[in-house]
């Protein structure tokens, strides 16, 4: 008896160290995702998007590029083409030229880019490395609101994330072909509003 409780209880500190390992390895690879970005001032990639609408079992591709630095990100999609989605420190900007309709809001409930996205989630999730291979690494998060976070990581970039409601509809980004540090287009982040545009802004003054 004493024998069986003492191999319980290795059993259980060999369990403890784990978890403890576990744990050091998440905010370690946590830290370097933020250190490798916060060198980045300036980035552009191609990107992919997938939606799923699970009730509907619907998918919708879109495909664009990205642009962001230190207080603006924008999402210029060359598929649907004409729809842009900007955001900067203080509004959100939706603009569709098929419908010739701008959406603008200060209720900015939403982080694309790859660092703040990931900070927005970090504390409140529990979190699992799902692979660790070298200089990738897998990483699952579920949410307070049951929401579970896929996100691929290689040298302490994201690569692509997926995110997966409790209704199991579905959002997933990738990014490619990416540049860092370079110029950036002038104005890139300057949306021209045409007169015979239909705008709907909701910002609190």
């Amino acid at each position: 008896m004493v024998l069986f409780r003492i191999k319980i209880s290795f059993l259980l500190l060999l369990l403890s160290l784990s978890l403890f390992s576990s744990e050091n390895d998440l905010e370690e690879i946590y830290n370097n995702i933020l250190i490798s970005y916060s060198a980045i001032k300036t980035y552009k990639a191609d990107f992919a998007q997938e939606n799923y609408w699970n009730e509907l079992e619907v998918h919708k591709k879109s495909y664009g590029k990205i642009y962001y630095d230190t207080e603006c990100f924008l999402l210029d999609y060359t598929e649907p083409e004409g729809q842009k989605l900007l955001l900067t420190t203080d509004d959100i900007t939706i603009y569709d030229s098929a419908s010739k309709q701008i959406m603008i809001s200060n209720d900015i409930q939403t982080e694309l880019r790859p660092d703040k996205f990931i900070s927005r989630y970090w504390d409140v999730s529990k979190k699992e490395v799902v692979e660790h291979n070298g200089n990738e690494i897998r990483i699952k998060l579920l949410t307070p609101d049951k929401e579970c976070i896929h996100i691929h990581i290689v040298d302490f970039y994201i690569v692509d994330f997926l995110i997966i409601d409790e209704s199991l509809n579905s959002v997933s980004y990738t990014f490619f072909s990416e540049e860092k540090n370079i110029v950036l287009p002038d104005d890139i982040f300057k949306l021209t509003i045409p007169d015979d545009f239909n705008v709907l802004d909701t910002r609190n003054r």
